[in-house]
């Protein structure tokens, strides 16, 4: 995926849903990612979260994000994939079970965030990304 330093399409649309502007947020666009804040690389476990998220955007990129916007339900289930994926990554350089369960309990926080309006609780998030 092509990194792009510039805000995404429908920016201002995604911003008055989820009051990103100013955050490091780093939305998948199709083939490119929008990293207008970021400072160095991006982690090999974000490149697979967003790679999820283009992949399944294919053909409709702005239909994707309005639905995304506009439907916590299926906000949930384009998480949760992206989530497993970033978490399968970081399960591949954890060494031993305290590390894991690390890994776990970091990624489940992100998904169970405000930013993606609070749709789950951690405990929740643990059992779907690992199922």
């Amino acid at each position: 995926m092509r990194i792009i330093k510039d805000v995404p399409p429908l920016f201002d649309e995604i911003d008055a849903a989820f009051n990103i502007k100013g955050q490091p947020v780093i939305p998948a666009w199709g083939d490119k990612i929008y990293a207008p804040m970021q400072q160095g690389e991006l982690s090999r476990a974000l490149l697979l979260h967003e790679q999820v998220h283009g992949q399944r955007q294919a053909g409709d990129v702005t239909g994707w994000w309005r639905k995304y916007i506009a439907d916590p339900e299926f906000r949930l289930a384009e998480e949760i994939p992206a989530h497993q994926a970033e978490l399968a990554h970081l399960l591949t350089k954890a060494k031993g079970p305290a590390m894991r369960a690390h890994c776990l309990s970091r990624v489940a926080a992100r998904l169970a965030a405000p930013l993606y309006g609070n749709l789950i609780t951690i405990a929740e998030a643990k059992k779907v990304l690992t199922a």
